[in-house]
């Protein structure tokens, strides 16, 4: 006796009109509240309330197509307690055929951004109380720059160029600094604002900034935000100039290159220090004490350098080469040595630019001739030509653009040392 399985149900798809209660939440947190821009605009009035959002009632015989999931749409409606929300369930009389006239949801009716918090859910609500209730706390903090000086009044904070108004704008754009912040965070915040002046950097850096109350770490993290408020509530040219300039100060040394002395004679000038680094705006101002400079691209390749007279390796800035504008290069012999590929050519290009004097190194078709079996591909290559190569080093370009060696990339590393130390040699004499 052969057994049968039940025909199992089959379930119908979900018609696109009539909207739950439960779609109309997704679909906002997804379109407004988790859209950082779109909840700032809601926050700062630029979004009109109120808010209508179209339930997607049926019409015609559409109703027909699925009763159950119009009983659902209407009975959950109904039950949505729009006291409670403070939201406004609108709804209309219509007629439709083998139905008697119905009642249906047609319209939902956010009347501000509290509503719709609530609407959308109690960590919602919440993170809108908070965000009230820091931003409350700095404007009551600053209250006092608020008032008129001339009729002693305090100025509208619907005026779009009150500084209170600024200064609201401000921080609803920098919300996600303040989700960061506890009340410690906003009290240091207060009391640092006020002791800003123009020029008190007097050319230091940002941590020697002589400020009370808060570090100057706390200034490092909070940078921005603490920019846009000193904008509002001191000197709008700050937007212009930018806090650290406005400040005079100088920003934290960073793109770090290995500095390595070639010789006795370089590393005794340097106070016996064999290896170091320097900053790159460093590097612009101070002099190192070698007639030779010798620019490599990767650390590793200068690493392995020793015994050059008279000499100075400056390696690790990779594409960074705006110290290249330094004076004191002018009255240098400089020799550039990176890999032979079209991003180390087009390096070289940059590094032209800057200082035309300039010598390349093992970068040329002989080498790669020399030493084609060691070639490996590039995975990342450069298809604009570069401007300042001369015309076999474009040659060269162009040919390992178009293949006509054994691969299209001859790294520094590959380069034999006895081959590396004969051509710097050859350079320095």
């Amino acid at each position: 006796m052969c057994s049968t399985k039940p025909e199992s149900k089959k379930v119908l798809p979900r018609p696109d009109w009539g909207l739950l209660p439960e779609d109309i939440i997704k679909s906002l947190n997804q379109r407004l509240w988790n859209n950082s821009q779109k909840v700032k605009k809601l926050l700062k009035g630029e979004s009109h309330f109120p808010y209508e959002v179209s339930l997607k009632a049926p019409r015609g015989n559409a109703v027909l197509a699925d009763v159950n999931h119009f009983q659902k749409f209407v009975s959950s409606w109904k039950r949505f307690n729009e006291i409670q929300i403070a939201c406004n369930v609108s709804w209309e009389k219509r007629s439709f055929r083998s139905l008697s006239e119905q009642f249906i949801p047609t319209t939902l009716s956010i009347p501000d951004v509290a509503a719709l918090a609530r609407l959308l859910g109690k960590n919602q609500e919440q993170q809108l109380a908070q965000w009230q209730s820091k931003i409350a706390y700095i404007l009551n903090a600053f209250a006092p720059l608020f008032v008129d000086s001339h009729s002693n009044k305090k100025t509208e904070v619907s005026d779009k160029n009150s500084k209170e108004r600024m200064l609201f704008l401000a921080l609803i754009d920098h919300l996600e600094a303040l989700n960061k912040f506890d009340y410690s965070d906003l009290d240091l915040l207060v009391k640092l604002i006020p002791q800003l002046k123009q020029g008190m950097g007097g050319g230091c850096y940002l941590r020697a900034l002589p400020v009370t109350f808060a570090d100057t770490k706390f200034i490092e993290n909070n940078l921005r935000i603490i920019e846009v408020m000193t904008v509002a509530l001191i000197d709008e040219d700050v937007r212009e100039k930018g806090l650290l300039n406005w400040l005079d100060c100088k920003d934290k040394p960073k793109d770090w290159l290995l500095i390595k002395p070639l010789c006795e004679q370089a590393i005794a000038a340097l106070g016996g220090i064999p290896l170091l680094r320097l900053s790159s705006d460093t590097l612009l101002e101070f002099e190192l004490p070698a007639s030779n400079i010798l620019i490599i691209e990767n650390e590793q390749s200068c690493l392995t350098l020793n015994n050059i007279p008279d000499t100075i390796a400056i390696s690790g800035g990779g594409k960074n080469l705006t110290w290249m504008r330094a004076r004191w290069l002018t009255v240098k012999r400089v020799g550039y040595w990176g890999d032979i590929d079209s991003e180390g050519l087009s390096i070289l290009s940059d590094a032209r630019s800057k200082l035309s004097s300039i010598t390349p190194l093992m970068m040329d078709a002989t080498t790669v001739e020399a030493y084609q079996e060691r070639m490996v591909a590039e995975p990342d290559s450069v298809f604009k030509e570069p401007i300042a190569l001369t015309e076999e080093e474009l040659a060269l370009f162009k040919g390992l653009r178009s293949e006509q060696f054994a691969n299209m990339r001859l790294e520094q590393e590959r380069l034999p040392m006895d081959y590396v130390t004969k051509v710097i040699q050859s350079w320095i004499e």
